[in-house]
């Protein structure tokens, strides 16, 4: 160990035992030389073990999904972890260097992990939320997410960071930006002069001064990383994207957090509702830019938002609500430290105040009763979970299978087609060679109905068409024809609900003005303006309509009369209204 580092363990060493160890009873009182001598060399000997060397950082980088890189920043920084110093806090100062002595030294890297998992809570680095406290801030962050929706699409960060969790900010905030905030690039290479091991949260996301602060933004080296193609697809995707995360987050919002909504019928509505919006192609496409983002991270959460970290969110709520881990192990450690003596701690803050129940008798035999209890709990949840976890599995790939196979069939019955007509046009031909590719797949007709056989020859200026209620109408045409139909018979029934549909509806309508509909009569006008008639969809219903017609009728030419000519819209056969209706007839002829 380099001389420089050893003469700061022993200055520090130093300074822990003046502030900490001076006034302890037995020292104050023999006030041997020894026993100082001894105390400082067994913190030094404390503080070399938990110190985190470059080399100790990158083997805890890898062994832990804690993320050491960022945590401890630069090489150069001083660090120790277990900190006996944060230990001394809660815990007496002669129980806190026999533990460390004996327990925490000993097994580093392990409360290095138990350490910081205390802290990370804490400051909101990883998730740990009661479900009451989930439903919050997912609202704020729905409200949080469509304010910064202009900027989310134009460069893929948001104009400020949400201050309520550094968790679901990285998680969902980012929407694969190209340019990030200075203070992210490179942020494991910072110096941390204040040794401060989150100094970057305390000062970005806990700092309510700095909550709309606008971020300023540098290309990175992602630009280098991907290709153009890659590029100009997150340019496009980004719209979609962020719609999508949005209605997510209402299904989450409107549905998950409801006791009476169905937990796994909610996972796979939200997951199909996810995979549907994208192709094989697609996914393929985002697998390949999701790689390279994860090239940079911070706090070992990808810089993109992409769509695995969405679907990691929708698989967390899901769990979470079903199973309420999370909420029962909070809310039971909450109350073991308002029931105690420590209860002006308020929180949990740290891993040591664990250990400061164990000084009292009654508190620790309270705490641990509490803690065996929780403890089973916990186990059985585990267990199922564990025994759902095929469930989830085997509903991601379903859904996904469900999703593309609907692309893929639509894409193979359709593909020799796009494929000839594709050939047709490089090779300067004509459209009609591709035309028997097209029909050996006609148009689906969800109408069942048989066209009406009239007598040859007939037009429609022949017939007449009267409704006698408003589910039924008389037909009439020559040599005697006549024959009472419905709506159903007609072709005209909402598949949806059994009921007529809009077309029919619209026929039910022109009959009370006989089939005219005409926007040059004044007496007309004055008595359609609320009139559903009058909407500006009209154009399109009469379409429909008379396609509708043309094939029930099997009569080629258009019910209606030319309407740039007539200046209306006016049927060529006789259209009559329900006789019981009469009263509402409107006299176009005023």
């Amino acid at each position: 160990m380099k001389k420089d580092i050893e003469a700061l363990i022993r200055t520090k060493a130093c300074s822990i035992y003046e502030k900490h160890y001076s006034d302890e009873p037995y020292i104050a009182q023999t006030n041997k030389k020894y026993d100082k001598e001894k105390i400082i060399h067994d913190i030094s000997l404390i503080l070399k073990r938990t110190l985190i060397t470059p080399r100790r950082k990158r083997y805890l980088e890898l062994k832990f999904p804690l993320s050491a890189k960022d945590t401890f920043g630069a090489d150069s920084n001083i660090f120790f972890s277990p900190n006996l110093e944060d230990a001394l806090d809660y815990l007496s100062p002669s129980n806190a260097l026999n533990l460390f002595k004996n327990k925490y030294a000993v097994n580093r890297n392990k409360y290095y992990a138990e350490e910081h998992l205390a802290y990370q809570r804490a400051y909101g680095i990883i998730p740990y939320f009661t479900v009451k406290e989930l439903s919050c801030l997912f609202k704020n962050f729905a409200i949080y997410i469509e304010e910064n929706s202009q900027s989310l699409i134009e460069t893929g960060w948001p104009e400020y960071n949400f201050t309520d969790s550094v968790w679901l900010f990285y998680q969902l905030a980012p929407n694969y930006p190209i340019n990030i905030p200075v203070y992210i690039n490179n942020f494991h290479r910072f110096k941390n002069p204040h040794h401060d091991l989150y100094f970057l949260v305390k000062k970005y996301f806990l700092n309510e001064i700095n909550q709309f602060k606008k971020c300023k933004g540098r290309v990175t080296s992602l630009p280098k990383i991907l290709s153009y193609k890659e590029l100009g697809y997150i340019e496009e995707m980004r719209h979609k994207f962020l719609n999508l995360k949005i209605s997510v987050l209402h299904e989450i919002n409107q549905h998950l957090f409801l006791e009476s909504t169905n937990k796994d019928v909610w996972l796979q509505d939200c997951l199909r509702m996810l995979f549907n919006k994208f192709s094989e192609k697609d996914l393929q496409m985002i697998e390949t830019i999701d790689n390279k983002y994860d090239q940079i991270k911070l706090f070992n959460y990808p810089l993109n938002g992409g769509l695995n970290s969405l679907i990691e969110i929708i698989l967390f709520c899901y769990k979470e609500c079903k199973f309420e881990k999370m909420s029962l192990e909070k809310i039971t450690m909450n109350k073991i430290l308002e029931g105690s003596k420590f209860a002006y701690q308020k929180n949990f803050r740290s891993y040591y105040q664990f250990a400061q129940f164990a000084e009292d008798d009654l508190e620790n035999t309270r705490f641990n009763r509490m803690r065996n209890n929780l403890d089973h709990q916990l186990n059985r949840i585990e267990n199922d979970i564990a025994k759902n976890k095929q469930f989830i599995s085997d509903t991601v790939e379903r859904t996904k299978k469900e999703s593309l196979n609907i692309n893929c069939l639509i894409k193979q019955k359709y593909y020799p087609f796009f494929h000839s007509l594709i050939e047709c046009f490089e090779n300067g031909e004509s459209f009609e060679i591709s035309m028997p590719f097209l029909k050996q797949y006609p148009a689906p007709s969800h109408k069942k109905f048989t066209p009406l056989t009239l007598p040859s020859g007939t037009k429609w200026e022949h017939i007449t068409i009267q409704f006698l209620d408003y589910d039924k109408v008389k037909i009439q045409a020559p040599g005697y024809f006549s024959k009472v139909v419905d709506f159903r018979k007609m072709g005209f029934e909402n598949l949806k609900n059994g009921k007529p549909n809009t077309q029919w509806e619209l026929l039910y309508d022109l009959s009370r003005y006989r089939g005219d509909l005409s926007w040059t009569i004044a007496t007309y006008r004055k008595r359609v303006d609320s009139h559903p008639l009058s909407t500006p969809k009209i154009r399109k219903q009469i379409q429909i309509l008379s396609q509708s017609l043309k094939q029930y009728f099997n009569i080629n030419e258009p019910p209606f009369y030319d309407y740039v000519k007539f200046k209306a819209y006016k049927t060529k056969f006789f259209l009559l209204p329900d006789p019981l209706n009469t009263k509402n007839l409107c006299d176009v002829t005023e």
